[in-house]
C-alpha cells in the first residue's frame, strides 16, 4: 500500500458486511469480520474488518489477546496481511499485535494515530488497563502468548508503528479511505470513511446496542463529552452504512441519530 494518499478518491469495490449477506466479487474487497470471543468471562462477538487488494490484505484493529487463530482464520488465506491499521490503542484492539508481527517477519506496517503512538510502541502504560487488569488478562493466555504480549508491548522491543496517521489523511485503498481523528474514547482515536460505498467504520467512537446507535461506551470513554463532540465530523459525511467494532452495522437516520448524540454532550 502506498503509505497515505492525499489524491481525489476514485473506484467502487465490494463490499461484504459479515452476516449481512452481501457478496464479495471485485478484485477491490471490504469485508467486516464477525470474531466470536470471550470478554471478561461473556461471550462477545468483535467487528475488525479487512481490505483485499493487489493480493494482500490489510486488516483494520486485532481483537482481543489470544484471537489470533480464530481472526487469521476469517482471513482469505490467498492474501497476507502486509498491514495493520488500529483505530486506538486499548487491548481489544491491538490484542494480536504481536502475532500479526511475527508473521510478517519484519515486513509489517503498522497504522496509528500520533495520540496512541507510545501505548501501542510500548513506551507509555495503556490508559485502561492497569498493571493489575492487565496481569489478569494475560493470565488465562499461554505462557508464549503472554511473554510475546509483554515483549511487543515494552520499550526493550523497537517500536511497533511504522506509520503516523493524522486527520484528513487518505488511505490508498479500495479507492481511497479516509481518516478522521475522534478523540475522546482515547487520545488518538480514529475512524474511517470509505466514500465509494458510503460507509462510516467507527472503531469504538460509536457502538450498536440491540438496533440503536450509540456514542462510546461511557465506563470505558475516559473524556466523554470530547468523544460525543468528536462524532460532529461525521456529520460533513454521505453516510448510508455505519460499522462498528462493537454491535457491527446500522442503517438508518444516521445523521438524526449523531445529532442527538452530539446536542447530548
Amino acid at each position: 500500500m502506498e503509505q497515505i494518499n492525499h489524491s481525489a478518491l476514485g473506484g467502487e469495490p465490494k463490499l461484504a458486511l459479515a452476516g449481512f449477506g452481501i457478496d464479495m466479487n471485485s478484485n477491490e474487497q471490504i469485508e467486516v469480520l464477525h470474531l466470536e470471543v470471550t470478554m471478561g468471562g461473556h461471550a462477545a462477538v468483535l467487528h475488525p474488518f479487512v481490505i483485499y487488494e493487489e493480493g494482500r490484505a490489510y486488516l483494520f484493529d486485532t481483537g482481543i489477546p489470544g484471537s489470533y487463530d480464530k481472526l487469521n482464520a476469517l482471513l482469505q488465506p490467498d492474501y497476507p496481511v502486509a498491514g495493520v491499521i488500529l483505530t486506538h490503542q486499548d487491548i481489544d484492539h491491538v490484542g494480536t499485535l504481536p502475532q500479526w508481527i511475527a508473521a510478517g517477519g519484519g515486513e509489517l506496517n503498522v497504522y496509528a494515530h500520533e495520540g496512541d503512538r507510545k501505548v501501542i510502541d510500548g513506551t507509555a502504560p495503556f490508559l485502561k488497563a492497569t498493571p493489575e487488569r492487565l496481569n489478569m488478562m494475560l493470565s488465562s493466555l499461554t505462557p508464549e502468548t503472554a511473554q510475546q504480549f509483554r515483549a511487543v508491548f515494552s520499550a526493550d522491543t523497537p517500536p511497533n508503528v511504522t506509520d503516523v496517521l493524522q486527520d484528513g489523511d487518505v488511505l490508498a485503498l479500495a479507492g481511497g479511505l479516509q481518516v478522521i481523528h475522534t478523540p475522546g474514547h482515547t487520545p488518538g482515536h480514529i475512524s474511517l470513511y470509505h466514500p465509494g460505498s458510503k460507509t462510516l467504520f467507527t472503531g469504538d467512537a460509536m457502538a450498536v446496542n440491540d438496533g440503536q446507535l450509540d456514542g462510546p461506551v461511557p465506563n470505558f470513554t475516559p473524556d466523554y463529552p470530547l468523544a460525543l463532540q468528536s462524532l460532529q465530523a461525521f456529520l460533513e459525511l454521505d453516510i448510508d452504512k455505519v460499522v462498528c467494532y462493537h454491535g457491527g452495522a446500522f442503517h438508518g437516520d444516521i445523521h438524526g441519530r449523531i445529532r442527538e448524540l452530539v446536542a447530548s454532550s
